[in-house]
């Protein structure tokens, strides 16, 4: 096998003018290779992810952590209204009041005739004044309140702490796997278009007498084999970069990938 290999070396640099040159283009691999256009013109070649820092400071956009964010600020805002709780030992109040007040009576007796009469006067009233009420059980439990919220704070903080640590795990494991299958990509592409050029080389030796149909199927079941690991690697590059999209909130082949060339 390690001769037909370079047989299929050979065949690719010195067969420019043989029957089989016409298929050549359609059948090696275009840069080493295999599908660099299936995804809008992205080359694997020539990829490069964002740097890990980057991904990591884009995260804290997720929705999951703004949420914990969030869920921290309102336990720090509780915090600062357990620490104002004394002031509601104390209660004011005020009120204030203006208006006119007026009466209309009659009188008469026997020698007076009937007469009437009216009186009203301009009033004003205003009352301003304080109370202090304090509940004991209220009162002995004001620092245990702040230190109870002080650490719903604390947990807040730490919960959020942890699933970010962990989402960073995750990102820092696909981005690691996307930069190994990167170079895998590159060995299989290799060794896959060496196979191919075998299996055209194949062919052409069975024309000639010189390779039974036996032998011409195993060279191919290895070439098929040799492009399915490619894919599969190519596959799975694809599958990981958008996984890490969505966990980062960073676009790094949607921008690549046009809507028209997706649904066409």
């Amino acid at each position: 096998m390690a001769s037909l290999l370079w047989g299929a070396s050979l065949y690719a640099q010195n067969q420019a003018g043989d029957s089989l040159a016409t298929s050549q283009p359609e059948n090696q691999i275009q840069a080493g290779f295999f599908d660099s256009n299936s995804l809008g013109g992205i080359d694997y070649s020539e990829f490069k992810l964002p740097p890990l820092g980057v991904l990591f400071e884009n995260a804290k956009s997720t929705p999951s952590i703004e949420l914990l964010e969030k869920e921290r600020r309102l336990a720090e805002k509780m915090l600062s209204k357990e620490k104002r709780a004394f002031l509601g030992f104390f209660r004011l109040h005020a009120n204030y009041s203006y208006g006119n007040t007026s009466s209309t009576s009659t009188a008469t007796d026997v020698t007076t005739p009937l007469y009437t009469f009216s009186s009203g006067a301009e009033t004003n009233y205003w009352n301003v004044g304080a109370s202090v009420n304090i509940g004991l059980e209220t009162l002995f439990d004001l620092g245990g309140r702040i230190n109870r919220q002080r650490l719903e704070v604390e947990k807040a903080t730490i919960q959020k702490e942890i699933a970010f640590d962990e989402l960073k795990r995750e990102i820092a494991t696909i981005y690691v796997r996307i930069t190994n299958n990167l170079i895998a990509l590159k060995t299989a592409a290799e060794n896959a278009a060496a196979y191919r050029g075998a299996g055209l080389m194949s062919e052409q030796q069975f024309r000639n007498n010189q390779m039974t149909i036996q032998q011409v199927a195993e060279v191919r079941r290895w070439e098929n084999s040799a492009v399915q690991s490619y894919q599969a690697i190519q596959s799975q590059i694809s599958t990981d970069i958008i996984m890490l999209e969505i966990l980062t909130h960073t676009p790094i082949i949607t921008n690549t990938v046009s809507e028209s060339q997706i649904y066409n």
